[in-house]
């Protein structure tokens, strides 16, 4: 598909989504018209997304694009401030319209959700370890799809079985995974909490710091429960863990038990599991190669949030528009050739 028709059909179905979703809830007060549309700012944000087939390589990169060969497309394109200034007023159509793609992409094969958590680096160790660190902040921590430390946060991603973004929390590098998705499910539940399971007696009397509310993204991310189990590897383990999301939420958790556990799995038990569960890697794969998700090269906590909505919503749409294509869904990196 060349860059032309990309850009047409995109705005097509966000200006369609806009009209009919969002438009009654983002009406501004009185003032001066805005140069460029809600939809036409969208079109520009979520197409800037793509590092791959796309003459642009960063997000100021399609601000110049636009305003230098994109007259045809958008008369009325932005300067850079003017235009982030725009994207990030409208951060919460942006994760609406994620929610509202993984909707059209649900399939009769949609029976399970998987979750699984990847880093985010602010920085390198080494900038990390000087005296000022990094301005975006962040928090040294260790694990993630390379399993080494890391300056920066953790992405917990929650997707459907066809590889949809269905919900994403944004946390501190250090906390436990098991933490990242009691924020997960107990948002989903309409009020995010922290409370986890009661300790054993062995670790009554130990030390146990629960993290804060406030260092997770807003829960408007983490998308709605649909009754469906979670499929999710070994660091969200833990009898007493699952009990209490079960009791508490309701909410199935499928985990390989720890080799101390009472019940063991067998080898093709954690096979199965393994295999299911794979989607999540695919997509955190894709969200690298295609997004740059590793690369987020934002100045300020607000920009990176901006940053990760714009990405799962073009992640999401990319799906549909291969669908519709009868291509294979996650062949997003030759959608724009």
């Amino acid at each position: 598909m060349d860059l032309d028709t990309f850009l047409t059909q995109l705005y097509v179905w966000i200006d369609d989504w806009y009209k009919t979703e969002m438009a009654q809830q983002m009406q501004r007060h009185a003032g001066p018209a805005c140069k460029m549309s809600d939809s036409e700012v969208l079109t520009v944000a979520i197409a800037g997304q793509w590092r791959v087939g796309v003459p642009w390589q960063s997000e100021r990169g399609v601000v110049r694009y636009m305003l230098k060969h994109g007259q045809t497309w958008f008369p009325q394109m932005l300067q850079k401030s003017q235009f982030n200034a725009r994207v990030r007023c409208l951060w919460a159509a942006l994760v609406r319209l994620q929610q509202g793609c993984s909707a059209w992409l649900e399939t009769a094969d949609d029976l399970y959700e998987c979750v699984d958590c990847t880093e985010l680096p602010s920085c390198s160790l080494a900038q990390a370890a000087s005296k000022n660190r990094h301005w975006v902040g962040g928090q040294l921590g260790r694990g993630g799809n390379n399993g080494g430390w890391f300056y920066g946060e953790q992405l917990l991603l929650s997707v459907s079985a066809t590889g949809a973004v269905r919900g994403w929390l944004v946390g501190l590098a250090a906390i436990d995974d098991r933490w990242m998705m009691e924020a997960l499910l107990s948002t989903r539940q309409k009020r995010m909490q922290l409370i986890g399971p009661e300790l054993s007696d062995k670790k009554r009397y130990q030390i146990h710091l629960t993290p804060s509310i406030h260092t997770f993204s807003p829960s408007i991310c983490a998308g709605y429960d649909r009754a469906l189990p979670y499929l999710v590897d070994q660091g969200f383990n833990g009898d007493r863990w699952v009990h209490h999301w079960a009791s508490e939420y309701h909410s199935t958790v499928i985990a390989v038990p720890p080799a101390n556990a009472a019940f063991v799995w067998s080898q093709a038990q954690k096979r199965w599991l393994a295999k299911h569960r794979q989607i999540v890697e695919t997509v955190f794969a894709r969200l690298s190669e295609v997004f740059d998700l590793k690369h987020l090269r934002t100045h300020s906590a607000w920009g990176k949030l901006t940053r990760l909505a714009t990405m799962m919503a073009a992640y999401n749409l990319g799906l549909y528009l291969n669908r519709c294509l009868n291509r294979p869904s996650g062949a997003l990196a030759t959608l724009i050739l």
